[in-house]
Parts: structure tokens; sequence; C-alpha cells
């Protein structure tokens, strides 16, 4: 019971990571290249990492289904 717990809060951590890591690699990028935010894509790529950070709340549900064991 507690390894599956164990195991499912890895899951999670890392689900949460991949979703929020572009996000902060964006900013972390566009801080130190400034002239990257004048591009006319820059705002495409922002709403995709943005849409992805967000989408880690949808992910959880799922994740909790998909690891329970009743």
């Amino acid at each position: 019971m507690t390894f599956q717990v164990v195991k499912m809060f890895i899951v999670v951590v890392i689900i949460f990571a991949v979703c929020w890591l572009p996000y902060h690699v964006y900013f972390l990028y566009t801080y130190h290249h400034k002239e990257v935010v004048s591009k006319p894509w820059i705002q495409h790529v922002y709403l995709g990492f943005y849409w992805l950070a967000m989408a880690n709340s949808m992910f959880n549900p799922f994740i909790y289904y998909w690891m329970n064991a009743r």
C-alpha cells in the first residue's frame, strides 16, 4: 500500500516537472536573450508553454484514477 502511494507521488511530481519546466525555461531564456521577445512567433510559444503548465491540473485526476488500486 505505501509503495503504491510513493510511486503515485513520484509520477505526480515528474508530470508536474514536465509540465512546468518549459514555462520556467522560457522566462529564463527571454530574460537573458531579450531580443527574442520581439519575434512575431514568440507569443505562440509562450501560450503553448502556458497551456502545458496549466494542463498539469488536468493530468492529476487521470494519474490518480490510473494508479488507484480500487
